[in-house]
């Protein structure tokens, strides 16, 4: 017997339709699960990458910060290079010019 056109489709292709679209259905529905707890960059990896950029970009921040005070200093210390020199070999080779008296003063005193 020959279908029509304009005939209804049988009841039994309807059903192994709906079978085959509930089948995939179901494999992305393992596939989605298997991607988000068992795969190597699973749902927790993500987590914790994302922890690990949150706390580099403060350590970028900070390390910014740090730089730009470092630059501040460099400045002072090009803009007058004498000052800073005799500073230095005072404070931290504790060398001192001939004849001078050295007073320890406390340290909420000392320049900065």
């Amino acid at each position: 017997m020959e279908r029509s056109s304009g005939g209804k489709k049988n009841s039994g292709d309807f059903l192994i339709i709906r079978k085959l679209a509930l089948g995939f259905f179901l494999l992305s529905l393992v596939n989605t699960f298997a991607n988000l707890f068992l795969s190597d960059l699973n749902l927790g990896r993500v987590l914790n990458l994302r922890e690990a950029t949150d706390r580099l970009e403060k350590l970028v921040e900070a390390e910014k910060k740090r730089n730009t005070n470092l630059k501040k200093i460099h400045s002072r210390i090009k803009s007058n290079p004498k000052f800073y020199k005799e500073k230095f070999i005072r404070e931290y080779l504790l060398m001192f010019k001939k004849g001078e008296k050295v007073i320890p003063l406390p340290k909420e005193l000392w320049y900065k």
